[in-house]
């Protein structure tokens, strides 16, 4: 007859050897005690000397204590051994020990910050959640080649007075912006798209039609006709004074965390657009090419390459390279046609445009369709930017860098794509 020891009495017996060992330290900690005593009496060599010697008296029965406390182990080690060989003969699974080790973690990687302007993955987690930045660009001639052209995550250009254009250029993360210009001043259709975005709205002075937008939406802005210390003027070109302010993200930075100006998005702000989680052939066909018209003096034609999937920005058959000579190059082209007119009482001759929806074309991996789009009206300025496709779906746009043409309807004739 084989004799089975339980489990439970099996971890029982084990306890029992452990824990046998009596606490060490306590005869130590009654010397601690005497020799605090002995502290508050003067010094001698007397009293050193029977420190030392007591000290040695509780080494000895430490010594004399490990000593007990290792044989017990060893005891426990071959009671240990036997035991199992019990459980063996028994034909039962030896104990299984809990431990405090946690399971390990998921394996699962946790899914990379994205962009939200252009749903790109390449965003740093710091920058989630807080605003962009929107800067007002000049694009005459004498502005170019523009600092920073390059580098945008969005370009949204339309047309001002005299039939010239203007950008304002967005940036997911303020950190991202290099030096950047000429920045140039603000108009209020620009103020009200920035107000879609909860931007954080720059710009070097401004017609009154766009600083009583500022004022009475109460948009926070920077501007270098007040808030100068945060530009600078290169003045390595021969061109005018107006031609040459710039900022960077480093100064705008200063400026947003000096004036207080609120960095997180506000409650409930989530971006205007939707991206595919694979990239779209777009059902209108292909376009290696598609050209849109401001006006006479301002024509953009876009070329696909289909070795990077990017769009290159031309402008009267001229490529639009940056002060650094990289060519401007996005991964979607918007066009959206909205109806232009003047402003009532404007002696610049500054222009409005009608931002409550039209039509558009969307242009993207080698192929186009047409979109509709909306935003409100301006009773509603921060209305967010809807994209749609022609059914009134919310558009799926493919993951890049993208510019945005406010197009006059007058215009959309003129839109060639090949």
């Amino acid at each position: 007859m084989r004799l089975c020891i339980p489990k439970t009495h099996a971890f029982c017996f084990m306890r029992f050897l452990f824990f046998s060992r009596k606490k060490p330290g306590i005869a130590a900690r009654a010397g601690e005690c005497r020799c605090a005593r002995e502290k508050s009496m003067p010094p001698n060599r007397s009293t050193r000397f029977g420190e030392l010697t007591k000290n040695t008296s509780i080494l000895k029965e430490d010594e004399t204590m490990n000593k007990t406390f290792f044989t017990k182990i060893t005891a426990a080690a071959l009671s240990l051994a036997l035991l199992v060989t019990a459980f063996a003969a028994c034909g039962k699974e030896a104990p299984e020990y809990e431990t405090d080790t946690a399971p390990e973690a998921s394996q699962t990687a946790a899914a990379a910050p994205t962009n939200p302007l252009t749903g790109e993955a390449d965003f740093q987690v710091e920058a989630l959640g807080n605003r962009p930045i929107a800067v007002m660009v000049e694009n005459s001639p004498s502005a170019r080649p523009q600092w920073g052209l390059s580098t945008p995550d969005i370009v949204i250009e339309g047309v001002v007075e005299g039939g010239i254009t203007r950008m304002m250029w967005l940036y997911a993360d303020v950190n991202d912006i290099p030096k950047v210009g000429p920045t140039r001043s603000a108009r209020h259709d620009y103020v009200e798209l920035a107000e879609g975005f909860d931007a954080i709205y720059v710009h070097f002075g401004g017609s009154t039609y766009a600083y009583n937008t500022i004022k009475n939406d109460k948009v926070d802005d920077i501007d270098g006709m007040y808030d100068g210390k945060y530009f600078a003027r290169d003045k390595s070109r021969n061109v005018a004074s107006e031609h040459t302010a710039y900022t960077t993200g480093e100064k705008l930075y200063d400026a947003i965390n000096t004036m207080k100006i609120r960095t997180e998005a506000k409650d409930g702000y989530t971006s205007p657009f939707t991206f595919a989680s694979e990239k779209r052939t777009l059902p209108g066909g292909a376009c290696s090419s598609v050209l849109t018209v401001f006006s006479n003096s301002y024509k953009h034609t876009f070329k696909y390459n289909a070795e990077d999937g990017l769009y290159y920005n031309y402008m009267n058959s001229k490529e639009m390279k940056d002060a650094d000579g990289t060519t401007m190059a996005v991964s979607n082209v918007l066009i959206l046609y909205t109806d232009v007119s003047s402003v009532a009482g404007s002696s610049s001759g500054h222009k409005d445009w009608d931002l409550s929806g039209g039509t558009g074309v969307y242009v993207s991996n080698g192929t186009y369709q047409n979109i509709k789009w909306s935003k409100g009206s301006s009773s509603n300025p921060t209305s967010q930017l809807k994209l749609m496709d022609e059914s009134g779906a919310t558009l799926q746009l493919n993951t890049g860098k993208m510019w945005i043409g406010f197009v006059p309807t007058a215009n959309s004739g003129s839109t060639v794509i090949s």
